[in-house]
């Protein structure tokens, strides 16, 4: 059993509504979850683990905790043979997003617009494969839903992904994933195809970490909204004794104005402090998003995010 208790208070004029002049917004969340292993013999055994999220429902009227779910999946996996796990789980290619994915606030925006890119969807069967230097991944998505932003819902589709240790301070990566496209979950509408390549890159070495991902191909709502789009991601953080600063990127353009309220550019710095259960920091978001590529004004604002997190 675990999880996490993190209050997280976020600056912005995004923030601000016609009903509210405020740049204050409270962003505070609670995870908890469970899992299990059982041995069936020395190599094989069956597993389990779920996961939620809980967050204070801003509207009175209704029930005052709001709660999504995260994980949720069974499976095998065998030391000579890998996993193979069903359920509400990481994509294949969460492997390679999350070489970037590694701030506590601004990072990992850029795949969560593919439901078989993003860091998690429902109805996935995944088979994971390590062996010394070589990882490989797969997973298929039996309409299924993500838990990025919702561009396409009730989708069918596949990933998969290669990564090679080079050294062993340096690991790079492929992958390719492709789903059809329905942004109103209906299975009587039309559907145009979602087709992601990456290419990704991490060295660490000592506390030293820098990580790039570059994404590319297309992005559908129906099959007569279609776009061409170029992503990446990038992370450099070091870390030393209690303390690791960082900076990311995050970049995503259409090419399409339709799909305007997508893009994201931005260059964010953090600073966080351990106190081994704790973690105490501070981030702000650079948003170099420009007007004529943005869908509104609160697209484009800036961000300051501080937090405490405590893990148990």
């Amino acid at each position: 059993m675990g999880g996490r208790v993190e209050v997280r208070a976020n600056f912005s004029d995004a923030n601000k509504s016609p009903e509210d002049d405020n740049q204050y917004q409270d962003a505070s969340r609670v995870r908890l979850n469970i899992g299990g292993e059982q041995k069936l013999n020395e190599d094989i055994s069956f597993i389990g683990f779920t996961e939620f999220e809980l967050k204070e429902n801003s509207d009175p009227a209704g029930d005052d905790v709001s709660m999504n779910t995260r994980y949720l999946y069974a499976g095998m996996q065998s030391q000579r043979f890998g996993a193979l796990t069903y359920g509400h789980q990481d994509n294949a290619f969460t492997y390679l997003t999350n070489f970037t994915d590694m701030a506590q606030v601004y990072s990992g925006y850029i795949n969560e617009y593919n439901v078989a890119t993003s860091d998690r969807a429902n109805g996935v069967l995944r088979y994971a494969y390590s062996a010394d230097k070589l990882t490989i991944q797969a997973s298929v998505q039996g309409d299924s839903d993500s838990d990025g932003t919702a561009v396409t819902q009730n989708a069918d589709g596949f990933g998969v992904i290669a990564a090679y240790k080079l050294t062993e301070t340096l690991e790079f990566g492929l992958g390719y994933a492709q789903t059809d496209a329905n942004n109103s979950g209906s299975d009587v509408d039309s559907t145009g195809d979602n087709n992601t390549y990456t290419a990704a890159l991490k060295y660490t070495n000592e506390g030293v970490y820098l990580a790039a991902t570059y994404e590319g191909g297309s992005i559908a709502r129906f099959s007569n909204d279609e776009s061409d789009f170029n992503a990446a991601d990038a992370y450099a953080g070091y870390t030393f004794g209690d303390n690791n600063v960082n900076m990311t990127y995050n970049y995503f353009n259409a090419d399409e104005n339709s799909f305007n309220n997508l893009n994201v550019n931005m260059v964010a710095v953090e600073y966080s402090r351990y106190f081994g259960n704790a973690t105490a920091y501070a981030a702000y978001n650079f948003n170099l998003l420009s007007d004529s590529d943005a869908a509104s004004e609160s697209q484009t604002e800036d961000e300051l995010m501080v937090g405490l997190k405590y893990a148990f």
